[in-house]
């Protein structure tokens, strides 16, 4: 979905070179894209864990650092709701690590232009109460996604299908969206032009879930507020959410239940990621995110993988800050920040230091990535000090500053101490190199992206996002001017028409040039700082298999996991 990333400030990473790279990396040094990832066999350092219950049942264990936001497909915006919608909602197909399959629909036909899919909806799926599955349900959760009433932030998703935009903005009715149900087990979607990504979009989207009309009636602004509160449509159901624990329990009347190996799976909200590191070596966890500061300690373990992903973080400036909105001041911000000094010291050297916003394993044209295609003239990843003087003297000189240490600057994060660590960092590097003076604020997750970064209540604050689908746009959709999700504020018409134009351009190299060129003018705006994308280092027991990750919307897939005895 993408979304925003769940563990902001916790994770990172992935190799920023636009030369692409592996999706994966074991600790053997093999690596592939998209794949299962199966642990190592043999003995390893680290305490086995017991994934077995006495019963024999097969349950897999992992904890994430805070609770999803919602359970409510249409409402979803982080990766940890798109993780737990994935594992519990079925789409029209499923998208498992890049690997379209068949969902709901057990079959399909586009159009020659490219335009209308018509889905065939098998005839055995239902829900988890017994109610079949129809393509009504499809049509109600997009009319419901795309419905201003909703509030969705996700809705700006469903603008590739028909009269998007205009059901989003108010200006047609939901019904004028184009999804139609020619009978029950037939769903027809109009897009507005040609997408090559729209099945994978779908197949890992939230936001593309079916939805149960007569569920939401009853529930109304309680529906999905709890697991009990909802009925699912995919291969696990919800059965408890007490104590900080949510129980994934199989879901018989799932379609595809057969296929399904786990009885069981738990999360547990953890948000100390030292603590979910010291459960997985007492064998209370299947799966952990090993902490930057404990990667070394893990170099030499079996169970050691490294999972490199296009989660990008960066930090917003709000241009509606007199001083942040000179384009002067921004690139002296950018190029004031020696990004690989950054990293060594906000991330013990595991992250990867970032200069652009399109990570570049996305694609590009001709079969090749994005890194593959394009080279961008950025900012150098040890800072550039003259530079950053030229424009500091720059911005003084507009705002009539006569000495750098008058500007002061809040940056805001979360409360965690790794954010802390990281604007410490940031901190510490403008104040060297710019002499301005630097401050932090510490605020809750859920109000940096309830109510900080949305309502501009901030002067630089980080971000982070995750891609929806492997296309530029999902990134550079950011930050034009009518997007929901651009917390700067930031306004470029030409910007925003290489956008518009690429949308609508049909040639995949000249459309790949459009965005390309977009990216370039907001690197030249200064008009966000980049800061680094993720590579993540985890454990995995070697009695799991089956667990596979990818880039797009769904970081983590245990949906197909499977526990050895």
């Amino acid at each position: 979905m993408k979304r925003h990333i769940i563990s902001a400030v916790l994770a990172s990473i992935m190799a920023v070179s636009l030369a692409g790279c592996g999706a994966y990396e074991s600790s053997s040094g093999t690596s592939s894209s998209g794949d299962v990832v199966t642990a190592a066999s043999g003995t390893s350092g680290v305490t086995a864990t017991d994934s077995s219950s006495a019963s024999g049942e097969k349950v897999f264990r992992y904890a994430e650092s805070t609770d999803p936001t919602t359970l409510d497909p249409d409402k979803a915006d982080s990766i940890i709701d798109n993780e737990v919608i994935h594992a519990t909602q079925e789409g029209l197909v499923r998208n498992t690590a890049g690997n379209v399959t068949p969902g709901i629909a057990e079959s399909w036909d586009v159009s020659d232009d490219g335009l209308t899919y018509t889905f065939h909806l098998r005839s055995d799926a239902k829900w988890s109460d017994g109610v079949a599955v129809t393509a009504n349900d499809f049509v109600y959760g997009l009319q419901r996604l795309m419905d201003p009433d909703t509030a969705s932030e996700y809705a700006f998703i469903g603008e590739y299908i028909k009269n998007g935009s205009q059901v989003e903005t108010g200006a047609m009715d939901p019904s004028e969206l184009g999804v139609k149900a020619t009978d029950d087990h037939t769903l027809v979607i109009t897009l507005e032009q040609p997408t090559s990504f729209f099945l994978t979009l779908i197949g890992g989207n939230a936001a593309f879930m079916p939805v149960r009309e007569d569920i939401v009636d009853k529930y109304g602004t309680d529906f999905a507020a709890t697991a009990d509160k909802n009925v699912y449509s995919g291969p696990f159901v919800i059965s408890s959410t007490d104590n900080g624990e949510y129980v994934f329990t199989k879901n018989e009347n799932y379609w595809d239940k057969d296929n399904i190996k786990l009885d069981r799976a738990e999360m547990m909200i953890v948000a100390d990621a030292s603590t979910q590191l010291a459960m997985y070596e007492q064998g209370e966890l299947d799966y952990v995110t090993i902490p930057t500061d404990s990667v070394a300690d893990y170099d030499d373990q079996d169970e050691e993988y490294m999972n490199g992903n296009e989660d990008f973080f960066y930090i917003n400036e709000n241009s509606d800050n007199p001083i942040l909105s000179d384009k002067n001041f921004r690139l002296a911000l950018n190029y004031g920040l020696d990004r690989n000094q950054y990293i060594k010291l906000a991330t013990n050297d595991v992250y990867t230091a970032s200069n652009t916003l399109v990570m570049p394993l996305v694609a590009g044209y001709d079969g090749k990535t994005y890194g593959d295609c394009y080279t961008l003239d950025s900012y150098p990843l040890d800072g550039d000090q003259d530079k950053a003087q030229e424009y500091l003297k720059k911005a003084m000189a507009d705002n009539n500053i006569s000495d750098p240490s008058d500007i002061s600057v809040e940056i805001t994060t979360t409360d965690l101490d790794s954010a802390k660590k990281i604007a410490e960092v940031c901190q510490e590097l403008w104040q060297q190199s710019l002499g301005i003076k630097v401050t932090v604020k510490q605020v809750t997750y859920s109000d940096i992206y309830g109510s900080v970064l949305p309502n501009g209540d901030y002067e630089i604050g980080f971000g982070g996002w995750g891609p929806d689908y492997s296309d530029p746009y999902t990134y550079l959709n950011l930050f034009k001017t009518d997007c929901s999700f651009n917390y700067s504020n930031y306004s470029n018409d030409a910007f925003d028409q290489l956008l518009d134009q690429s949308q609508t351009e049909t040639d995949e190299k000249t459309r790949m040039d459009e965005l390309n060129k977009a990216e370039q003018l907001l690197l030249d705006d200064g008009a966000f700082i980049p800061l680094q994308c993720r590579q993540q280092h985890y454990l995995l027991s070697s009695k799991v298999s089956g667990v596979q990750f990818y880039f797009c919307s769904v970081n983590i897939d245990w949906v197909y996991a499977d526990i050895s005895a």
